[in-house]
Formats: C-alpha cells, sequence, structure tokens
C-alpha cells in the first residue's frame, strides 16, 4: 500500500515539475518573440524614416512629386492583376545552367550550386 501511495505521490510531482517546466519555457519563449517583435519594430520604423528622407531628396533634387509617387506605387501594386498594396509574389526561379526548378529565395541552384540571379525585389 505505501509503494502505491509513494508511487502516486512520485507520478504527481513529476507531473508538477514537467509542467513548471514547460511554464519556463513557454515564457523563455514569450521573453524571445517579444524581443524579436520589439527589434522589427524598431527595423521597421528605421526604414520608414530612410523612405521618408529619400523621397525627400528626389522630390527636392530631381522635382519628383507625390502623385509621381502614388502612380508608381499602384502600377507596381497592379502587376499581379490586384491593387491590394501586396507585391507580386515570385514563384519557383528555373536554374539557367541545369534547368531544375529552385525556391526564389535560393541565392544558388539547389541541385548543381549555380548562381541564380533574381530580381531582387520580388518576394
Amino acid at each position: 500500500m505505501l509503494d502505491g501511495l509513494f508511487l502516486g505521490w512520485a507520478l504527481h510531482n513529476a507531473s508538477r515539475e514537467k509542467g513548471e517546466l514547460a511554464g519556463h519555457r513557454a515564457a523563455h519563449v514569450a521573453d524571445d518573440t517579444r524581443s524579436r517583435l520589439e527589434a522589427m519594430q524598431f527595423d521597421l520604423d528605421r526604414l520608414l524614416m530612410i523612405n521618408e528622407a529619400l523621397w525627400a531628396i528626389l522630390k527636392e533634387q530631381h522635382g519628383y512629386t507625390d502623385e509621381d509617387l502614388i502612380s508608381r506605387i499602384s502600377e507596381i501594386d497592379l502587376r499581379d492583376g490586384k491593387l491590394d498594396g501586396k507585391v507580386e509574389k515570385q514563384g519557383p526561379i528555373q536554374c539557367p545552367t541545369c534547368g531544375r526548378k529552385n525556391k526564389s529565395s535560393r541565392a544558388a541552384c539547389l541541385y548543381c550550386a549555380t548562381p541564380i540571379n533574381r530580381d531582387v525585389f520580388k518576394r
């Protein structure tokens, strides 16, 4: 009988410790995710500021207007046939050497290692 009680107590303790460990892991993952999100927000804010500065230079030194920018944004947005505020996603890229298809994110062919020239603005 005591063996059964001890086993039950041991299982209960192990289960509680496992739950606490999972809770600590979840808290660590949440903290890491929060830190990464804050870093991404910082990067985004910085990129917006850089874009605004570059646009101001282009307007001042080359005479472009906000209407020029809006028109070009709409033109790029409509490349996929939808005015939805999203850039057209690029599908697989064919390797110029072996002809096999590769993910658009690859810098070199997965099969023959040939560098793949891709549009840097495609996603």
